[in-house]
């Protein structure tokens, strides 16, 4: 019987089960076209408080970088190409990008902002101001706080408010990101988020089998909606906190806006309210959020918010969160203890970009 069944395995062609890896909507930390910096916090007047990109390129051909800044409301401040060699890495420090307006000298530029250009950027990502736009595009922070957006892009000239034309498709970058608070630093990977399928010159509209992109909204023609080929991100996380008198945990949320970053229309962005969010303690009470706001689109809050989350019930320390967040996000929980500990990890995600998102009041659990 074996001899039998080893023959019949031989027989059988074996390509006929097998898969093709680039076509999931699973992000993994694998070379990508884009990566994703979730959210930035900037101390403009101190190197104390900073946030480190490290950028890699892990292919042997040069390949330029566009880095996008955005505010905590998703409105697109400032842009600058990076340009890697192959193997290459660059390392950069947003303190020295928006403090001081030095870029990363790269063959793509001479490394700074225009004196006239740097107060602009500042006021944006502080006070959510900017002599572009007549209306708020942020919130009021202390420091400078957002996210950023990294692109394989075929030019040294692209621009934000022309993502398509300037795209490309090379899984080839990788990162990671530190976020220092004085004399604790939180980090992790940055978002990899890979083209399907890969390769082809910027423009080129070829068919995905991706239901939904991460730059959907950005593409300006509805018939080619899907052509950023970018992996869609989760809309479902399960993150584990903790608060006791030793440790204090804080949720850090991107999530997609409603607008897609013009000047009128962003303030959608400020306030997006959970499809659901349930919090569980360790004795698997269950606590159903009500609050009517919600995260905007980078931020980070305090575990026991009680304006976007459910409230802490009994006396357990830890539990965990189901946010149900009904659009692209990603979450992660950052853990700190005195004097100097720290720790940052991404939550779990229950499904991935492609998953359906789930209806208010469904059964929790895995997504299909």
């Amino acid at each position: 019987m074996r001899t039998a069944l080893a023959l019949l395995l031989l027989a059988a062609p074996l390509f006929a089960a097998t898969t093709n890896n680039d076509d999931s909507c699973d992000v993994a930390l694998q070379p990508a076209a884009t990566l994703l910096l979730p959210y930035f916090e900037v101390d403009l007047r101190s190197r104390a408080v900073t946030t480190l990109v490290t950028l890699q390129n892990v292919s042997p051909k040069a390949v330029i970088a566009n880095v996008t800044l955005w505010t905590d409301w998703g409105f697109p401040v400032l842009n600058f190409p990076v340009h890697l060699t192959g193997y290459d890495v660059q390392g950069i420090n947003l303190y020295d990008v928006l403090a001081l307006g030095n870029l990363p000298p790269t063959e793509c530029h001479a490394g700074n902002i225009a004196p006239s250009v740097l107060p602009d950027v500042q006021s944006a990502l502080t006070i959510g101001g900017s002599r572009a736009c007549a209306a708020t595009i942020g919130f009021f922070h202390l420091r400078a706080a957002g996210y950023a957006t990294i692109d394989v892009v075929s030019t040294c000239a692209a621009k934000s408010s022309d993502l398509f034309s300037t795209l490309l498709y090379d899984n080839v970058l990788t990162g990671d990101y530190q976020e220092i608070q004085g004399e604790r630093a939180f980090g992790g990977p940055l978002v990899h988020i890979r083209a399907i399928p890969e390769g082809g010159a910027a423009g080129m509209v070829v068919a995905t089998r991706l239901p939904h992109t991460f730059y959907e909204r950005f593409m300006p023609d509805p018939l080619a909606q899907h052509a950023d080929r970018r992996q869609p991100l989760p809309s479902a996380f399960a993150p584990r906190v903790l608060n006791s008198d030793a440790l204090k945990s804080a949720i850090k949320i991107w999530r997609e806006g409603l607008s897609a970053g013009a000047c009128i229309g962003v303030q959608a962005n400020s306030s997006m309210p959970f499809v659901e969010a349930v919090r569980f303690d360790e004795h698997e009470n269950a606590v159903i959020g009500t609050a009517a706001a919600g995260p905007s689109v980078a931020g980070a809050y305090l575990s026991t918010s009680p304006t976007l989350f459910p409230p802490v019930s009994g006396s357990d320390a830890g539990g965990w969160l189901y946010l149900n967040t009904g659009g692209q996000s990603w979450v992660t929980v950052a853990m700190a203890g005195e004097p100097t500990y720290a720790t940052e990890t991404t939550a779990p995600a229950l499904g991935n970009g492609c998953s359906p998102p789930a209806a208010k009041g469904a059964q929790i659990g895995p997504r299909p």
